[in-house]
């Protein structure tokens, strides 16, 4: 013996069933693209996605952290820092040249003038630090590398005092989330009116079968 449903049953169901899993729905889709928007800022595979690396050389690798030990001895920056103040500045020389190689660093203002400077030296160890006292403004971070055949130098750009670099990823998650919400929102909304007119289309048309017999 089979039980029949009727099509409005059949509709509200299905609608109590999309309200219950479009946040579980929504959630997923947001963690992907929260993922891809990670990847994106560095965590992808390979030296190449980290924005905070440049290449010195065909196997040669730079990479820049920043920190404010002061104010959050967790946090590491690399290019837009939120407060002024004593800043950290370390620097990992990848590569197999590098750590024999004399390197040279320097930290200019946005005009041009030099704020602090590290003569040439050999770090064995493979990392260089420097310590500044930064006020807010623009700055450009060098790194030279002294060769016999001349000089290779990489430039990193630093923002200090940028309160507005905390709030990019926050509201990166905001608008992906708003984004997925709104299209998936609208396309239930769709979906549920079609299933509401099919449903009606079918009770007029049962109606009409009992009227008839």
């Amino acid at each position: 013996m089979s039980i029949g449903v009727k099509p409005g049953i059949r509709w509200f169901v299905a609608a109590r069933a999309r309200a219950t899993f479009a946040p579980a729905a929504v959630f997923g889709l947001v963690l992907c693209f929260a993922a891809g928007v990670a990847e994106g800022h560095g965590g992808g595979p390979g030296l190449t996605y980290d924005p905070c690396i440049q290449q010195m050389g065909a196997d040669d690798f730079i990479h820049l952290a920043v920190y404010q030990p002061e104010f959050n001895p967790f946090a590491e920056f690399c290019d837009a820092l939120p407060k002024a103040g004593r800043t950290l500045l370390v620097f990992d020389l990848m590569g197999t040249e590098l750590p024999d190689a004399a390197v040279s660093l320097e930290v200019l203002e946005e005009g041009g003038s030099v704020r602090l400077s590290v003569p040439p030296r050999r770090y064995r160890s493979g990392v260089a630090d420097l310590l500044a006292d930064l006020p807010p403004g623009k700055y450009t971070v060098l790194v030279s590398v002294e060769e016999p055949g001349g000089r290779r130098r990489l430039a990193f750009p630093l923002a200090v005092g940028a309160w507005w670099g905390r709030l990019i990823t926050p509201l990166l998650v905001v608008l992906l989330i708003g984004f997925v919400t709104a299209g998936y929102c609208l396309f239930e909304v769709r979906a549920m009116a079609s299933e509401r007119h099919n449903s009606a289309t079918n009770n007029r048309i049962e109606l009409r079968r009992v009227w008839k017999s």
